[in-house]
């Protein structure tokens, strides 16, 4: 198959070809145990690619995620239930609700994956979402927003949006109680569509975001400080991401997106905040954490030291590190 671009004009050309790294570059003094292992698996473990497309890479991202996650892999003994949600008359847009055998309907989480909004899905995902169900006792339903470059802005956020709006109001469809609160959670990508879903759909009562990015083109000093390849997600990965996901420069200012551009924000959950120490995106959510403060929304900010940012998608590998995650949700929401 042709390439539908020079791999040299891709920055994600480093996780298929990191085999030529230094050794002793990659065991950064800041890596924890499993970011060294996961450095080392991406140098070793996973061949280049022939294909390097957009379907070529999207492709690897699942084999990745399976390969690392499989002893993880159908652990989850609870419901797994398809469905799709209709967003209008000619779309409709699918989902996963994972309930866990000993679910309690206080609460309910739509989950939004990661990925750029570019790749990635409900299954890449699925491992640590249903590790997050069992964990907290609650139901987590996972969406299959539309990806971009083939739908750009407004349209994966748009449908994040429509499939809450739904969920809300047809909670017992869902599997959930008249009374149970709703929240939104999502990793990358994800965690700014969460975010901005609060934003713009009024009635949810709690926010989890991980590892978001919230603004394009600040200079924040983490941007800087984890520019180097050997932290996976670099800032030439995050502008290739958003020059896939947005159709110009305007679109990276509306004010859905732009959040750390925004004055108001009233009337939102209380948020949680987890970020990556080595991450590129790390200072958007000190940022935004402190914006929320200020304006009086209760929040909680906790830091996974040593991973870089892609590391809650793949438990197999950041054992310990998603296990700080799970318990850090769990207490978050039983005190919702």
């Amino acid at each position: 198959m042709r390439p539908e671009y020079d791999a040299s004009d891709n920055p994600l050309y480093f996780e298929y070809m990191t085999g030529y790294l230094d050794v002793d570059v990659v065991r950064d003094s800041r890596f924890n145990n499993e970011s060294k292992t996961y450095t080392q698996f991406l140098r070793t473990g996973f061949p280049p690619p022939f294909d390097i497309s957009i379907a070529g890479i999207r492709e690897r991202a699942e084999a990745l995620h399976r390969k690392i996650n499989e002893k993880l892999i159908d652990k989850f003994k609870g419901k797994e239930q398809e469905k799709n949600v209709r967003i209008n008359k000619d779309l409709e847009i699918p989902i996963t609700i994972y309930t866990p055998t000993d679910v309690e309907k206080d609460k309910m989480v739509i989950f939004f994956h990661g990925g750029g909004w570019t790749v990635n899905s409900r299954k890449t995902h699925q491992t640590i979402v249903n590790m997050l169900a069992d964990a907290t006792k609650t139901i987590w339903i996972s969406v299959e927003y539309r990806l971009s470059p083939e739908y750009k802005f407004p349209i994966w956020l748009d449908d994040a949006c429509e499939v809450t709006r739904q969920i809300l109001a047809n909670k017992k469809d869902y599997g959930a109680d008249e009374t149970t609160k709703i929240g939104v959670a999502g990793d990358s990508a994800g965690g700014l569509i969460a975010a901005s879903v609060c934003h713009t759909v009024k009635g949810l009562d709690f926010q989890i975001l991980i590892c978001g990015q919230f603004e394009f083109f600040r200079e924040l000093p983490s941007r800087t400080e984890f520019s180097h390849n050997i932290f996976v997600i670099t800032r030439d990965v995050l502008d290739w991401f958003s020059s896939n996901a947005f159709r110009n420069d305007d679109d990276k200012k509306d004010s859905r997106v732009s959040l750390l551009d925004k004055e108001s924000f009233d009337s939102l959950p209380p948020c949680l905040f987890i970020a990556a120490e080595l991450d590129p995106v790390r200072d958007d959510s000190y940022n935004y954490n402190k914006l929320l403060e200020k304006a009086g929304v209760k929040t909680k900010f906790v830091l996974i030291k040593g991973v870089v940012h892609p590391f809650f998608s793949i438990p197999g590998i950041f054992i310990k590190s998603c296990q700080e995650v799970i318990e850090t949700v769990q207490e978050f929401m039983e005190n919702q």
